[in-house]
């Protein structure tokens, strides 16, 4: 029996050791940069907006593939009263960026009557060229053009889900740290109030203090309690939540290590106004919503021009089965073929819509630019308010310390009352919950002044803004 007991502890104490080194039981070890790296590389969110880069891809192949290659095939049967006829044959057919359109392949025509019947076999060249409103690059290649700011839209997209990710990491990872270091002072706390507590119950058995007093510093070690449970039901929460940002199983717990604070050196606001209309994504996407309206302003110009297209048409052709039509011969053919409409009512309109959508986009970058002034000039005084506050929540909570442990000292001796002592910890507590806020607000304040000026994380160089690109 003592045996089976010895190797029943034995196993539970490996069984606890097994499930100590499991990852999803023991702390890792993991400080800022490898959070945010293991965010950027296995979030899941993010790794779902991926996607969307894949799909506007896939969209920019099926706009080019208007300029590739076509084969197909060529065929069709017709019976009437007094023949059957067959087609059959092959075209090849390529599209070029000014709009001609070329066709070409072998077919054969074959027709069977009472009388007899005769094939035709022929080599046949189409060539088409739009003319005036449809020709050149501007309005052929537009839906090429689209697919591709698409992707550059969907690339920024991506970047800046990515920028809002590592916010979101950093926010939580020093709410994790404030809430690890609240959990460290109010057990200190409440072993300070029990310890009180105590003191208090043996002096009011002395009669040196009061039923109230008492009651006083119970109802402070109460609340001490009552804070502390709460405090590691938030952590509790906050960790589940870090691990899905990092892509982890929610049950991962880590051991993390405080990051310092982030320190800048503030440029003046003129300066990082510049800076940021220079790297921030969405003034790009503005940029180049504008460029996409001076584009569509011009093609619908093109559409008040006549709608002409230049048609050629080459055969060589052989004839068999008929006697009398035998040889070889050819063919060829040149046209103009349009279908302009004379009351232009619908193409003014698309223009006028057009010139509309164009002032829109301008007023739309002016309104941008303000906007991102006034971002800069608030995010800069937060940054450096979160630094002073930081200073200042740094020395009350010194002098907090320094009053509750006189406080505690004196009522030690007997030259003081608990009052004083459960109103300097009451003190401490709030001292010491908001030099954790500020601390965390000023590492934060960081993060959001670069993210405000768009250099948190470092775009790939065609996606920043060039105001070059579009006249304004």
């Amino acid at each position: 029996m003592r045996m089976f007991t010895r190797f029943r502890d034995r196993s539970y104490f490996l069984l606890g050791c097994l499930l100590a080194a499991h990852p999803l039981f023991a702390d890792q070890p993991l400080d800022l940069p490898a959070a945010l790296n293991r965010a950027l590389a296995q979030n899941r969110t993010l790794a779902q907006r991926s996607l969307s880069l894949r799909s506007a891809g896939y969209g920019l192949d099926a706009a080019r593939a208007e300029f590739g290659f076509s084969l197909r095939p060529d065929g069709g049967a017709e019976r009437t009263q007094d023949q059957d006829a067959y087609r059959y044959g092959l075209v090849l057919g390529k599209k070029f960026l000014p709009g001609t359109e070329i066709q070409t392949g072998p077919r054969v025509d074959r027709t069977e009557t009472d009388f007899g019947s005769s094939q035709r076999t022929s080599w046949r060249v189409d060539l088409r060229q739009p003319l005036f409103r449809n020709f050149g690059a501007l309005v052929q290649g537009e839906n090429v053009v689209q697919a591709q700011q698409r992707v550059r839209s969907a690339r920024r997209d991506y970047e800046q889900q990515k920028a809002a990710l590592v916010l979101q990491v950093v926010d939580t990872f020093e709410s994790l740290i404030r809430l690890e270091r609240q959990i460290a002072a109010d057990e200190a706390s409440l072993q300070r109030a029990d310890k009180l507590y105590r003191l208090t119950r043996a002096r009011e058995r002395q009669g040196r203090a009061t039923r109230v007093d008492t009651l006083r510093v119970e109802l402070r070690r109460g609340e001490a309690q009552s804070r502390l449970e709460s405090n590691r039901e938030r952590l509790s929460s906050q960790r589940r939540d870090f691990a899905e940002l990092l892509g982890q199983h929610p049950d991962t717990v880590f051991a993390l290590e405080p990051p310092p604070l982030l320190e800048l050196e503030l440029p003046p606001v003129e300066d990082t106004v510049r800076i940021a209309l220079a790297h921030r994504l969405d003034y790009a996407q503005t940029l180049q919503d504008y460029g996409d309206t001076l584009r569509g302003e011009k093609i619908a110009r093109r559409g008040l021009w006549p709608d002409i297209s230049l048609v050629a048409r080459y055969e060589s052709f052989d004839t068999s089965g008929d006697a009398a039509v035998t040889g070889n011969d050819s063919l060829w053919a040149v046209g103009l073929a349009g279908e302009t409409d004379l009351n232009q009512t619908r193409e003014r309109s698309r223009l006028g819509q057009a010139v509309i959508n164009r002032e829109s986009a301008r007023e739309t970058i002016r309104i941008r630019e303000l906007s991102i002034t006034r971002e800069v000039q608030q995010q800069s005084s937060a940054y450096r308010r979160a630094l002073d506050e930081l200073t200042i929540a740094e020395r009350n909570h010194q002098l907090a310390s320094q009053r509750a442990r006189l406080a505690r000292r004196l009522f030690e001796l007997g030259r003081g009352d608990n009052f004083s002592v459960t109103d300097a910890e009451e003190a401490l507590t709030q001292a010491e919950d908001r030099l954790l806020g500020a601390r965390a607000e000023a590492s934060l304040a960081g993060y959001r002044y670069l993210n405000t000026v768009g250099t948190l994380l470092e775009a790939p160089a065609d996606l920043l803004p060039n105001p070059n690109e579009v006249p304004l």
